[in-house]
């Protein structure tokens, strides 16, 4: 056991060394733009791939293959820099997170169109050897990304430390202003810090390649992810800890696939993220006296009492809001209502429905992200329990949809409440990080509570709709459930934006606006706080369990972090806190791209420019964030 234990630690330590430098990427553009880079990934996969091609393709060595793949995908990171993030400046922090998600979605469909989407081998330029220490073993693969990774980090700390670009880096990380008062190029400087990103990205993606023997567009994200995890763990801004929080990271993760079980590494991975996030969101490493490379603003030391959004509040006035009352969601769903009598096609029936669902789903994300102001970066996770609920009892137990749908309204609002609870603690960066670890969770709960969820097979032939209260009546029909779905869209939307209008949605933005002083005007903070994640999982509750009922069939893969991404971006491109336009958009982005469907390969890549160009031309939403 003992040598078993030993081996694992050692393979972690190889895993957590690419987990570190995937964490330094992280940590310089956040250090000094302020920024988390979801395009990391992005340049990740990238410089797999291309050291891939260079092998396969070109014929060149492997060392020179990924000296040209560092090479390109640090000119990608400077490009990246001056299309995500310099045209939105001026724009609310969350206009370029959500661009260098965009260029994210177009990298990776772009790479499954030139690599084709399945996992290809990766070609080891040596024999693999294994070493043996007493009963403990490690591969010659390991060692070598041990040493790969470690001298990266130490030649990184070095460069910080003492050069003089290094020190403009630290500089301007720690104080923006000031360091450009004295003579610093920041703009120069955080281009620099989003080349360096790229060369982390690039060879820590041939480390993975070499480790796991594969390459595969959809590996990005992932290790992405798993990078950020690390970064937290020691601390976001701080580079040993980025090194310190990687490693960790890896030996945790081999160690619980070892003795736990292999589809539980990532759920203990993210499950220790969230306990860090509570007793110490700073990391291991983060300095409460702001000696760490992100200074003041950044998640190493204190965090604000405003969220990611309260800083907008004084731009939207300046833009013009298009809402409409809450009596608009009942006229808009009597009139969808009427579309199955004129409208003979399946097909389209069926895009509206989703369309329906999605504009709930939409809202139900604006309200805790816009008008609470908690960046929700994990609401797949609600919208699953309500489908699994609906699957669960309807397939499992055979209840109808009186009880079935209630209960996952309710049952959904309730594990929204649990988990806002380590949330209320947190704020800024580490709230929104704090809802990514707890979506990580949900849908690491869907895929291994097999005696529930059945894992990765999910459920299949989920009943359609009955009510024995109306006799019987069995809505099989796509033209049938659009109607229980419109009454129930138009109805949850009403409700939702009455509450809206009402004190207590103006004392959620307040909360929004300023946490302490909310709390010095005597509101019950924590009580408001529950009372949002409640009626925002009840509405994401009543969408999944329509979505089971109209799909008939559900997977994990439904709930992951990219579905979590995707309600995020739909918010935030109606205006953010704008019911009217978070269901608008919810409704539009899930038809539109319906309509690329014969052009299945470039419409997510449609999606992403159409993304693009709309945070350029409206950073605040199509109609205007509240």
């Amino acid at each position: 056991m003992i040598e078993l234990f030993f081996s694992q630690v050692l393979n972690g330590l190889a895993i957590g060394q690419v987990y570190a430098l995937i964490a330094l990427g992280f940590s310089l553009v956040f250090g000094v733009s302020n920024l988390i880079n979801f395009a990391q990934g992005a340049l990740f996969m990238l410089g797999a791939f291309f050291a891939f091609s260079g092998v396969t393709w070109l014929g060149l060595p492997l060392p020179v293959a990924a000296v040209g793949s560092i090479a390109l995908v640090t000119v990608l990171g400077i490009v990246l820099e001056g299309v995500a993030l310099r045209p939105l400046e001026n724009g609310p922090y969350i206009a370029p997170v959500l661009s260098t998600l965009a260029i994210s979605i177009i990298v990776d469909q772009l790479a499954e169109i030139i690599w084709s989407p399945e996992g290809q081998a990766f070609p080891l330029p040596f024999e693999e050897v294994t070493f043996f220490i007493g009963g403990a073993y490690i591969t010659s693969t390991d060692i070598l990304i041990f040493v790969f990774g470690g001298l990266a980090a130490l030649a990184l700390t070095w460069f910080l430390q003492y050069s003089w670009l290094g020190r403009g880096v630290r500089a301007t990380a720690q104080d923006r202003d000031a360091a450009a008062q004295l003579g610093v190029r920041t703009d120069k400087v955080r281009q620099l810090a989003f080349a360096l990103a790229g060369t982390l990205g690039a060879l820590s993606g041939i480390l993975v390649a070499l480790y796991f023997k594969s390459v595969f567009p959809q590996m990005g994200m992932p290790f992405a992810l798993k990078g950020f995890a690390a970064a937290l763990l020691g601390g976001l801004t701080s580079i040993p800890g980025a090194v310190v929080g990687g490693l960790l990271l890896g030996i945790v993760e081999t160690l619980a696939s070892a003795y736990v079980g292999e589809g539980y590494r990532d759920l203990v991975a993210f499950s220790l993220l969230l306990v860090f996030l509570l007793f110490r969101p700073q990391g291991l490493l983060g300095d409460s006296r702001l000696s760490a490379l992100g200074g003041s603003g950044a998640a190493s030391g204190s965090m604000p009492s405003t969220s990611l959004l309260a800083s907008a509040s004084s731009q939207r006035a300046a833009h013009r809001i298009i809402e409409m009352p809450a009596w608009g969601f009942l006229v808009a769903g009597a009139v969808l209502a009427v579309l199955p009598f004129i409208m003979q096609s399946s097909y389209v029936l069926q895009a509206v429905v989703y369309g329906m669902i999605f504009a709930m789903l939409s809202g139900s994300v604006s309200l805790i992200s816009g008008s609470l102001g908690v960046l929700s970066v994990g609401h797949a996770a609600f919208y699953g329990v309500g489908a699994y609920t609906v699957a669960v009892l309807g397939h499992t137990y055979g209840l109808p949809t009186e009880v079935a749908l209630p209960a996952a309204v309710i049952l959904t609002a309730l594990v929204a409440v649990v988990a806002s609870l380590p949330l209320y603690k947190l704020s800024g960066h580490t709230a929104a990080l704090g809802t990514l670890a707890i979506g990580q969770i949900g849908f690491l709960i869907f895929m291994t509570w097999l005696s529930v969820t059945r894992g990765p097979m999910g459920f299949l032939n989920i009943p359609a709709p009955q009510f024995e209260l109306l006799g019987g009546l069995r809505l099989s029909a796509i033209s049938h459930k659009f109607w229980l779905v419109a009454l129930v869209a138009a109805v949850g939307l009403f409700l939702v934006q009455r509450l809206l209008d009402s004190e207590i949605g103006r004392a959620w933005r307040g909360i929004r606006e300023d946490r302490l002083a909310a709390h010095a005007a005597g509101l019950p903070v924590r009580r408001y706080m529950l009372m949002a994640f409640a009626v925002s999982g009840a509405l994401a509750g009543a969408a999944g369990g329509l979505f089971a009922y109209v799909q008939s069939v559900i997977s994990p893969d439904s709930f992951n972090v990219h579905a979590s991404l995707l309600l995020l971006t739909m918010a935030v491109l109606g205006g953010l806190g704008n019911l009217t336009g978070a269901a608008a958009a919810g409704f539009l982005l899930t038809i539109v791209p319906e309509l690329f469907r014969p052009f299945a390969e470039w419409r997510m890549i449609v999606y992403g420019v159409f993304l693009l160009m709309v945070l350029r031309m409206r950073p605040h939403g199509m109609l205007g964030a509240r």
